[in-house]
């Protein structure tokens, strides 16, 4: 008669010695470091997807005020065919609120989905730089 081979489980017998009381212990530590690395993992984009609302909220508020800064000032300023101040303050009182909103939204919502890096620093210095430059017409 064929004997049948034993099971890997009964060739080696767990030993209840102190190696393997502290083996379990290390690999309970471990699972419970990874249980709570993925917690944080969660946590952080749970984060990220929020703070990614709240900037689109605050952009869409700048726009929305700042566009009736607008309104309130175009009918401040211009009333009909009359103009109530000089033509380099009418142009600014239009200019000022269109940049506003477009400088605010634009630095929100990079800071917000791509986040900020040290070249961008540089970038923005010289772009206004640039501006500057040419609003000085030089």
């Amino acid at each position: 008669m064929t004997k049948i081979p034993p099971n890997a489980a009964d060739v080696v017998p767990p030993s209840n010695g102190p190696e393997n009381g502290r083996r379990e212990d290390f690999e309970f530590e471990l699972l419970e470091a990874e249980r709570a690395l993925r917690k944080l993992l969660t946590r952080e984009a749970g984060q990220r997807y929020w703070l990614r609302w709240i900037a689109v909220g605050a952009g869409c508020l700048v726009i929305v005020g700042m566009a009736s800064l607008l309104w309130h000032l175009a009918h401040i300023v211009f009333w009909g065919p009359f103009v109530l101040v000089g033509p380099a303050f009418s142009v600014a009182m239009l200019v000022t609120p269109i940049l506003s909103i477009t400088t605010i939204t634009v630095a929100l919502f990079v800071g917000a989905f791509r986040k900020f890096e040290d070249k961008d620093i540089d970038t923005m210095s010289s772009g206004i730089a640039g501006a500057a430059s040419f609003m000085r017409g030089s």
